[in-house]
């Protein structure tokens, strides 16, 4: 992740380790996943028949397993319609550059994780909490940051999972149901960027909440930052900045225009204390 100085000098950022190929192979993968889990087991099943007449009969005898579900997959495929990767690699470029709009997510151009996003390098670690934020993961992944989305509900869960499939932002995506307060999954941390949602935090018990908060703060990396942000009720970060005493209180970024009448609450953002990240000394090269 860059530094606000860094990101108005001309240094070029990092390249992400996924090529196009493997970003549509994913894509198609998911999609075709999401399809047999949304139908009954015996479509799925019929769906297994037609694989067995897509070979001419004298070699049936050959139809292992696996490739029985390669031709289930594609039969999917051709269901749902999904486009040659020839033709997803054209459209692609469009769609991300809209995807990388804070407001094709609804997010309004002034908020805080808008301001964020384009610091994000390919590949940085970025760690979402709360369904107040989810729009906020949506936009990270769309700058090419490995996110990683924690809700209660998983109801919220599979929306995701289900929007970044269609929006070929998998690849850098993971959602995971979770017990705020009284149990994370086994995640790596590292993280550069937490954006955690103050709805979210509000609804947890003081025991829950400092419990989450510090868990959330030992999986930061040193110099990473939180982003607390408001949900869509408003509900504010102040009144948890207690749980920051010792890490520094950050500028917001710019909103890149005027604000009219009352500014509405864009969020805090603290940096976490010691040693400065290591540079990445071939990254840029």
């Amino acid at each position: 992740m860059v530094s606000a100085q860094q990101l108005l000098t001309a240094t070029p950022k990092r390249r992400s380790i996924r090529s196009l190929r493997q970003q549509y192979a994913l894509y198609v993968d998911d999609r075709v996943e999401q399809y047999k889990n949304s139908i009954s087991r015996d479509e799925l099943f019929r769906l297994g028949d037609e694989a067995l007449v897509e070979r001419p009969e004298q070699e049936q005898f050959l139809l292992t397993e696996l490739l029985a579900e390669t031709i289930v997959n594609d039969l999917i495929k051709r269901r749902l319609g999904l486009p040659s990767f020839e033709t997803w690699r054209k459209k692609h470029p469009k769609l991300r550059a809209a995807q990388k709009d804070a407001t094709h997510w609804g997010l309004d151009p002034s908020h805080l994780v808008a301001g964020l996003a384009p610091r994000i390098e390919p590949d940085d670690s970025v760690l979402v909490v709360g369904a107040g934020a989810e729009a906020c993961a949506y936009l990270l992944a769309a700058h090419d940051a490995v996110v990683t989305f924690l809700d209660r509900d998983f109801g919220v869960v599979e929306r995701a999972e289900a929007r970044v499939a269609a929006e070929s932002l998998s690849s850098t995506f993971d959602a995971i149901c979770v017990q705020f307060g009284q149990w994370l999954p086994c995640i790596e941390g590292n993280f550069v960027l937490v954006v955690v949602d103050a709805g979210t935090l509000a609804t947890l018990s003081p025991g829950e909440r400092r419990i989450l908060l510090n868990e959330l703060q030992t999986l930061t990396t040193p110099g990473g930052l939180h982003a607390l942000v408001p949900d869509t009720l408003g509900t504010g970060p102040e009144g948890f900045a207690g749980h920051y005493a010792a890490w520094e209180r950050e500028t917001l970024p710019p909103t890149g225009r005027r604000q009219r009448g009352a500014a509405p609450t864009r969020g805090a953002l603290f940096a976490k204390t010691g040693p400065a990240v290591a540079e990445r000394e071939n990254a840029r090269a």
